[in-house]
């Protein structure tokens, strides 16, 4: 291919590889046309026989080596717009099974920001999306996967109810149909070296469909189609289909679903509708989406919360977020954006102990919703998290949720802001059992009338929560029982499926809401400025700095230490001196081993911690077993009901022409290894495949060390042998674990007896004694000279990793990994207990028994934080290093670290 500008492959090769684009690296380009579907001209578009080329296109498209495309909403056919989800890319069904098979490595390109301050945020297994390709297949239904235990019979059953279901949806609702009408591949926009991604007009290639008049009037057309159709689906699924209304009626139910919009951060006193945002944010939120989808960039729509968000007692993709991702990550994928949704919640916290390492362990956020209410009530605590959130990262989000405080002040009047109300009167009242089954399926046993509330709460025999903790596969029987009682934490300040799937709608409508906006928006500027959209309406970079600047100006001039937060942080006596009221002026960083955290393992104190000279660092257990979890088959939604999720899928594109066909065993070891057979696809779908990642935010930070050579003994700071992951048994962290859909394979090891649950919610502990030595982590980037921990003094103790040892490291022996102690009263430290704090090598600092016990005052719940570096000459990338010491008790002398912040 030949760009304008800049020579590359010539036009003559670009027939032969739009052919063979696929979505994973091939081990030769000639094997790709036998081992693969090959796309064909037709799928391309009309006269498909050449491409017009560029440097982005290249490194998504290049000869002889095809990627997962990086660029948010490209289509493996190497366009735009497309449905998307599904096909080759789907493991769980034949044709992507056996195209996984032939790979020897999974090539995946991560993107990058060109702002220095932008959080990395995406991790390969969020590009390559398994989950959402298996959930998200318009042509194959999830529940007729070969992975499930059932015969051939029953799972080709399955998919032709799944083919005359989507026949009907589209036939009722109508479906995406969008169409490039350009016979040539289009250039794709090079992003990459724009801050913000604000690319001007003058920089897009000519023939980017950005900068094409009619592609972008028939996809705003086809957009605002897809959004009415989704909201139109959750109307009917809550019992008020629009079918059969006259204006007034259809005013009247709109009321009920509403999205009101008020001139301040305030709530509404109303007694219906489903949110609430102030204007701007409304106004900033639409400016998100457009730039998002102009950009063809990620949208980040994150939460931290408590137990009850993490949705305890239910599986993690029952939770609201994970609902809410369901629905709108097909619908963003269509309109050409990576919707990257996390549920960073956790159970028996507040979320302090992420706010103080917000910007890494949240990452980037667009939309930021707190949802800790019963463990978090002070409005200090939500305004650090709030400020976290809005001074770290490329980004600054509309909020949802939590105490204002002063923030309109703070922001310069800029706070964008917004709420769900908790409303229920879009809910017809189930009034007894019987009657209750007549509901929409979405609403059955949702709210009761008082005198039948026990069907409602699952003491009337209606079940709450639909729950599962294994589905039988055809691949793997767990060695460990699984629970029949279900997911744990049913408790009765903990929501069944209903719930979470109702508060998910409101967040869905709420965007949907937000994309009308973006739509206007769109249009309204370019009938005003005419075409291409004018910079003005979609850029965000001035804004986000104006933003930030002006609440950092405020806080640090004007409202120096009147804040809610510093009010805090700066004054309780259980951070007395550590100067944490920094916390709520300045963006800080952290790593943790408390999960989920952004990007799992990558921000975790373990991944930054330094090898012994022996080689020795503690692992993580391998799961049990790899690929995509199958769907409990009682999610299916029943005939007759309403399916939001089959409307945002439906399509007019026919499905590709891929080779599903496969056989069950039958005895003959040569048939069951056959390229169709079950045993083979099951092989496929579920083995580790080595994976090369082209990841420049591990590039530049080279945080993977390795343990110092030198053999040395006394004060000299060597990493120890003796500091130890410490995990409740089964919830041990296996795989991915970032709180998106795409998590699943977060814990599973052989202990849990719970596999399916999904939740990522776990507390995993770096823990230490007297015969430990040293701990010594890198901690990158270090700007203001501040590192401090959240330590848990009252854990462990005993540990049986060091439990017949004698000396320090054990005399040089490698140790195996040893188990969490439980229960008990806290045994104090021996009085000789002593703590050693290293920086690059140097011991800086030693607290004595008196000294560090003062500080386990705990300054929120179950948070207790201690000093450990506080020198702004000393910046860059930083060794810290800890050692306790102990004559008298060295087993007793322990403590577990969980975190670690920096500035």
């Amino acid at each position: 291919m030949e760009s304008s500008s800049k020579g590359s492959s010539s036009k003559a090769t670009s027939a032969a590889r739009f052919r063979n684009i696929i979505a994973l690296t091939c081990v030769a380009a000639s094997s790709c046309s036998v081992a693969f579907f090959s796309l064909n001209d037709a799928s391309l578009g009309k006269n498909s026989n050449k491409a017009d080329s560029n440097e982005a296109f290249d490194r998504n498209f290049p000869d002889g080596q095809v990627r997962v495309p990086s660029i948010a909403g490209l289509g493996t056919n190497g366009r735009f717009h497309q449905s998307g989800l599904g096909g080759i890319l789907n493991i769980n069904h034949p044709a992507g099974a056996r195209a996984r098979r032939k790979l020897s490595e999974s090539n995946v390109i991560i993107p990058t920001s060109a702002v220095k301050h932008a959080i990395p945020s995406l991790g390969k297994e969020n590009i390559e999306n398994l989950h959402g390709h298996y959930v998200h297949d318009e042509h194959r239904s999830p529940f007729a996967s070969f992975l499930y235990n059932r015969t051939k019979e029953e799972l080709d059953a399955e998919q032709e109810d799944y083919v005359q279901r989507m026949s009907k949806i589209r036939d009722e609702w109508g479906a995406w149909d969008f169409n490039d009408e350009h016979p040539e591949i289009r250039p794709i926009a090079n992003f990459d070296k724009t801050p913000y991604k604000d690319l001007k007009n003058t920089d897009f290639p000519e023939k980017a469909w950005q900068m094409d008049q009619k592609y972008v009037t028939d996809f705003i057309g086809e957009a605002r189609k897809l959004v009415d159709r989704v909201r139109e689906g959750i109307y009917a699924e809550y019992g008020h289909p629009s079918k059969g209304l006259n204006e007034d009626e259809i005013a009247a139910r709109n009321e009920l679903f509403k999205i009101h919009i008020t001139d301040d951060s305030k709530p509404p006193k109303v007694t219906d509708g489903w949110a609430f945002m102030n204007k701007k944010g409304l106004e900033m939120y639409a400016k998100k989406l457009l730039h998002s989808m102009m950009a063809n960039d990620e949208f980040y729509y994150i939460m931290g919360g408590h137990s009850a968000a993490a949705g305890h007692g239910n599986n993690f993709h029952q939770t609201y977020m994970m609902e809410f991702a369901n629905i709108m990550e097909p619908v963003m994928h269509k309109l050409g954006v990576r919707l990257i949704t996390r549920n960073l919640a956790m159970g028996g916290l507040g979320t302090t102990h992420y706010s103080l390492g917000a910007s890494t362990l949240y990452g980037e956020t667009d939309v930021m919703y707190w949802d800790s209410g019963m463990t978090e009530k002070s409005a200090e605590d939500q305004d650090l998290f709030h400020k976290q959130v809005l001074l770290g990262g490329e980004r600054v989000p509309v909020l949802l949720n939590g105490a204002v405080n002063n923030l309109d002040v703070e922001t310069g009047d800029n706070l964008w802001y917004g709420n769900y109300i908790e409303t229920w009167t879009a809910v017809e009242k189930t009034s007894s059992l019987d009657q209750g089954e007549t509901l929409p399926w979405a609403i059955q046993y949702l709210l009761c009338e008082g005198d039948v509330g026990e069907l409602c709460n699952g003491r009337g025999g209606v079940p709450r929560y639909h729950d599962s903790c294994w589905i039988d596969r055809s691949d793997f029987v767990p060695t460990a029982r699984q629970d029949p009682g279900g997911v744990r934490g049913k408790a009765g300040w903990h929501p069944g499926d209903r719930p979470h799937k109702y508060q998910a709608r409101k967040q869905t409508m709420l965007m949907l809401k937000a994309l009308d906006e973006a739509l206007n928006l769109w249009e309204m500027g370019i009938e005003s400025d005419g075409f291409p959209l004018h910079e003005k309406y979609w850029h965000v970079g001035d804004i986000y700095t104006d933003v930030r600047s002006k609440l950092s100006n405020y806080i640090t001039n004007d409202g120096f230490n009147t804040t809610a937060c510093e009010k805090k942080w700066g004054t309780n006596p259980a951070v007395e001196g550590m100067g944490l009221d920094r916390a709520c002026r300045i963006a800080l960083k952290g790593m943790s081993e408390f999960y989920p955290i952004n990007r799992g393992h990558e921000n975790s104190i373990l991944k930054h911690m330094k090898t012994a000279p022996n080689g020795y660092k503690p692992k993580r257990v391998e799961g049990l077993y790899e690929g995509v979890d199958v769907l409990p088959p009682f999610w299916k939604v029943p005939e007759g009901h309403v399916d939001v999720h089959a409307i945002a899928l439906a399509s007019t594109y026919a499905p590709s022409e891929l080779d599903h066909s496969w056989v069950d065993e039958n005895g003959d070891e040569d048939a069951e290894e056959a390229e169709n057979s079950r045993r083979m696809l099951r092989t496929a779908a579920t083995e580790r495949i080595a994976v090369n990642v082209h990841d420049a935010a591990l590039d530049s930070t080279a945080i993977e060390a390795v343990g110092d050579e030198r053999h040395l003994s006394g004060d000299e700071v060597v990493p120890g042998q003796g500091w130890n992951l410490v995990e409740v048994g089964g919830e041990e962290i296996t795989g991915y674990c970032d709180g998106s859909p795409m998590s699943s394979d977060c814990k599973r090891s052989e202990n849990r007896n719970c596999l399916l649950s999904n939740q990522n919610d776990a507390r995993t502990q770096l823990a230490g004694d007297g015969l430990s030595g040293w701990l010594v982590v890198t901690v990158p980037d270090v700007k203001e000279g501040l590192i401090f921990a959240r330590i848990q003094w009252w854990s462990p103790r005993n540990m049986p990793f060091t439990k017949d040892w004698t000396e320090v490291n054990n005399g040089i022996k490698y140790g195996e990994d040893g188990n969490r102690l439980l229960g008990g009263k806290v045994t104090d430290w021996p009085d000789d207990f002593e703590i050693d704090i290293a920086v690059n090598g140097k011991i800086i600092k030693t607290y004595g028994y008196e000294e560090f016990k003062a500080k386990i005052g705990e300054i929120a719940y179950n948070e207790s934080f201690y000093p450990l570096m506080d020198d702004k000459d000393v910046t860059g990338d930083v060794e810290i290093g800890v050692r306790i010491r102990s004559e008298k008790d060295p087993h007793i002398a322990a403590i577990a670290f969980t975190h670690i912040y920096w500035a």
